[in-house]
């Protein structure tokens, strides 16, 4: 059942419903994945990293590998799991893996209308796949990431354009010309810096240090599309604020490149999210909602991504 189309009034009715009715909390559980999906499609990080693929049925996760200065390829067994790395062939089979999370609220918030609880706990489930989805993405990230031969790692320069010295560097115009430099010189033909990923206070470096006039002509163009602003729809460089320390730290930044149309990574997915309402839950006089979905990440460009220092 779509819920796009009602109105406010006719959202609370439904709820209101789902406290009495099981084919009412069926058809509200199943609603909550249109809801989600954009939610993850939006927020969780790892998205413009791993370019998703939705796998026809039945179909494996085989992928060619795109370049042939390719040295290795990752693949993510599983969430927690310990990335496996390939060597040799032309090609990579990605593991695919199932992410689960469900929310429940007591039965009396549905006999009262409260479809703001509902709302509330359709972002908390949303957030616990983000979670589990950017838990496995930057796991295999970080992995490669401490592998990286020197020529994909980068110690930012401090602000006098000059010293590279680990605790002084800032994200400023001399760290990003060093950074589209190094990218174009990797591998057979170069990379293009596409993505870069930063904690807010080494973004807030960006918004302090790099002004749009201090840059010249083309690398405004680079890193804001049409040279006039930073919300231009077509900039060249994505710049991303990652709040989770965890993923992201204020000593570090992660460049991830592109080349010919690919991505550093690929994010098979096998079952796109579906919801469902837990029949358990009414048991104990709540309403529960379900969720699953089974995707995987590999790494299919070593040479797409640059490590930056601070």
């Amino acid at each position: 059942m779509s819920t796009e189309t009602l109105s406010f009034e006719q959202k609370v009715e439904m709820f209101r419903a789902t406290a009495e009715n099981a084919q009412a909390r069926i058809d509200f559980a199943a609603s909550r994945a249109e809801v989600i999906l954009p939610l993850i499609d939006e927020q969780s990080t790892v998205r413009a990293i791993f370019q998703p693929r939705k796998l026809p049925a039945g179909a494996s996760a085989t992928f060619d590998i795109p370049f042939e200065d390719v040295e290795a390829t990752w693949v993510m067994p599983n969430i927690g799991g310990i990335p496996t790395v390939q060597v040799e062939g032309t090609s990579v089979n990605v593991d695919t893996f199932g992410l689960d999370g469900g929310v429940e609220y007591q039965i009396d918030i549905a006999k009262d209308g409260r479809f703001d609880v509902a709302q509330l706990s359709t972002k908390l489930l949303a957030n616990r796949f983000i979670r589990q989805e950017e838990l496995a993405g930057w796991s295999l990230i970080k992995t490669h990431a401490a592998v990286l031969p020197a020529t994909q790692q980068l110690q930012a320069f401090a602000d006098d354009g000059t010293t590279q010295t680990a605790g002084q560097g800032k994200l400023n115009i001399y760290t990003l010309n060093e950074l589209i430099t190094l990218a174009d010189q990797i591998g057979i033909g170069g990379r293009v810096v596409k993505d870069v990923y930063v904690s807010p206070r080494r973004y807030n470096d960006l918004r302090s240090q790099v002004t749009l006039q201090s840059l010249p002509f083309d690398m405004r163009t680079k890193l804001y599309g049409d040279g006039e602003n930073a919300k231009s729809p077509t900039p060249e460089i994505r710049f991303h604020k990652v709040y989770n320390p965890n993923l992201v730290a204020n000593n570090q930044a992660y460049a991830f490149t592109q080349k010919d149309g690919y991505f550093y990574g690929v994010m098979p997915i096998r079952e796109a999210l579906f919801t469902r309402d837990n029949p358990i839950a009414i048991l104990e006089w709540k309403i529960g909602i379900i969720g699953r979905m089974r995707e995987g990440f590999g790494v299919l460009d070593d040479k797409g991504l640059i490590e930056i220092t601070f």
